[in-house]
């Protein structure tokens, strides 16, 4: 149709937004953006650059020596949430978290940049926020009816 030349569609399938990556004391939190960026792979690779204070993850091989669970097949959640120890032991050296309230929690708020051609997404360290939320879920000292 000549009236409709030079017009793109919206495909649902391109995710759009920023990809960000929550860190708090007790978990790294990938949005959905993320995820699909990375093509919701099984297992990743969690890469460290301790020079240029940047994270890079990239999809890999349940085979891979460094390969970390990221998304469960089949699963209707599309952000991911990961609390290895480890994982959070390489990664908190970078972060001083401000004070938080009992009812609160200190987080680190990364924007990735995703390498499409290379399949990665990666976070600056360095162009981190950081800040304090309210925390989710039943409160301390409260029992479910």
């Amino acid at each position: 149709m000549a009236i409709l030349q030079g017009f793109d569609p919206v495909s649902p399938s391109i995710p759009t937004g920023k990809s960000i990556l929550t860190i708090t004391q007790n978990s790294l939190h990938f949005n959905k953006n993320t995820v699909l960026e990375l093509g919701s792979p099984a297992y990743v690779k969690f890469l460290i650059n301790s020079r240029t204070k940047q994270f890079a993850l990239q999809p890999c091989s349940a085979n891979d020596p460094s390969a970390l669970p990221f998304c469960k097949p089949d699963s209707r959640r599309v952000s991911v949430t990961m609390k290895s120890p480890l994982l959070l032991d390489a990664v908190l050296k970078y972060f001083t978290f401000p004070k938080a309230a009992d009812d609160e929690v200190a987080y680190a708020a990364l924007h990735g940049e995703e390498l499409r051609e290379d399949g990665i997404v990666i976070f600056d360290v360095d162009k981190a926020e950081l800040g304090v939320m309210k925390k989710r879920g039943r409160k301390k000292g409260s029992t479910l009816k």
